[in-house]
């Protein structure tokens, strides 16, 4: 019975094993016939590079200051007995503006006046007994060496007379020191004392600006400091922004601001006609304009369009196909707060914008043009070039 039964085992075995492998190759088959996925183009960012001029122009928030401000102080010490002025109050030279209390120097002043009468009643009995001695000298009363020490003394009496003269004079001097006056016509920007407070000799209380002359003063960073005497400067005010003066760079600080690493820069209005004298007032904020051109033609791109690679600049651009990306090197001329000024482009070449650090060369991209909504890629024009005089 089991010989009987052994070829079909047999047969049962070859044809499951046979199908098996026809199974296999089948699908061998059929997953070598599939093409392999077809891959879509990456979506981009892109802007179109347009040249213009090289130049530019950057805007930076200055203040109106008076060109000479003063800081002045009692030049004497003591307790502060009144104050005349607030700040903002127009003074004129001479005017007093606060005053100590003058018990003491009155007193002074006394003592001073005392002391040079006692030095004059001594340098006049002095001078008497001298020409005494004088004449007893003539007929040798009295001996040469008397005469001389009472000369002397005579002497020391005279010089001590000027001496408590000069003190009278310092005393009355210190007097009118406890009355701080205007050195100049101008306004008071600052009061730093109260009534009651004591303060010292030279301690500066009062600043007086002189507001005749004016000035825009603004803090530059530092890639500006080395160029600023070589740029057009102008200046809009904010309550009356379609008022544009010319500027002229008078000052500017040899060292940077140890907080801000920045210099300050005064600016020298060249307008000096009754209207924009009306206009300008102590204080109020300006919008500073520093204009310069290059002569030679850049493209502005978003900041985020350049890449670094083995210490070069570059930029994706979009082939002439608009399907695929090439690497571009490009030289850096400038960069302002939202955009690059750069050389290196054909005008109308389309240049990815943003995600540049994932993307490789050849890389198949759907170009999406860029909206420039939110984002200032223009350079504004130079509107204080044509204004005469105020190259600088």
């Amino acid at each position: 019975m089991i010989g009987t039964f052994e070829p079909t085992r047999i047969s049962c075995r070859w044809t499951l094993r046979t199908a098996i492998t026809l199974a296999f190759a089948t699908g061998l088959a059929a997953c070598g016939e599939k093409s392999p996925p077809q891959l879509k183009p990456h979506p981009v960012l892109v802007v179109t590079a347009h040249n213009v001029s090289g130049g530019y122009e950057r805007t930076f928030t200055g203040v109106v200051r008076a060109r000479y401000e003063s800081d002045q102080g009692f030049r004497t010490g003591g307790k502060v007995a009144a104050r005349l002025v607030e700040v903002g109050q127009n003074v004129v030279a001479g005017q007093a503006l606060a005053r100590l209390d003058p018990a003491d120097y009155e007193l002074g002043l006394r003592a001073a006046e005392d002391q040079l009468q006692a030095a004059k009643v001594d340098a006049e009995q002095a001078a008497s007994d001298e020409a005494r001695f004088r004449r007893l000298l003539a007929d040798h009363s009295v001996s040469v060496a008397d005469h001389e020490r009472q000369k002397a003394r005579s002497d020391a009496a005279a010089a001590r007379q000027a001496q408590a003269s000069r003190q009278l004079d310092l005393a009355r001097n210190r007097s009118k020191y406890a009355t701080l006056v205007a050195e100049f016509d101008g306004v008071i920007t600052s009061v730093r004392f109260e009534v009651g407070q004591v303060v010292a000799e030279g301690q500066p209380i009062v600043t007086i600006a002189k507001p005749s002359e004016l000035e825009v003063v603004a803090d530059l960073p530092e890639d500006l400091a080395g160029s600023a005497r070589a740029i057009t400067a102008s200046a809009s005010l904010w309550d009356t922004p379609e008022l544009t003066l010319p500027l002229k760079l008078r000052e500017l600080s040899p060292a940077a601001s140890a907080q801000t690493r920045t210099f300050r820069a005064r600016f020298s209005i060249l307008d000096k006609s009754p209207a924009t004298r009306q206009a300008l007032h102590l204080g109020v904020t300006a919008k500073l304009h520093l204009a310069a051109r290059d002569g030679e033609l850049a493209a502005v791109l978003p900041a985020t369009a350049v890449w670094k690679s083995d210490g070069k600049s570059m930029v994706w651009q979009i082939e002439n196909a608009g399907s695929k990306i090439v690497a571009q090197p490009v030289e850096v001329i400038r960069y302002t707060d939202e955009a690059v000024l750069v050389r290196g482009i054909a005008d109308g070449t389309k240049v990815v914008s943003a995600g540049v650090q994932k993307l490789t060369p050849g890389l198949e991209v759907l170009p999406v043009e860029r909206t420039t909504s939110g984002v200032n890629l223009s350079i504004p024009p130079v509107q204080a070039a044509k204004v005469p005089g105020n190259v600088l």
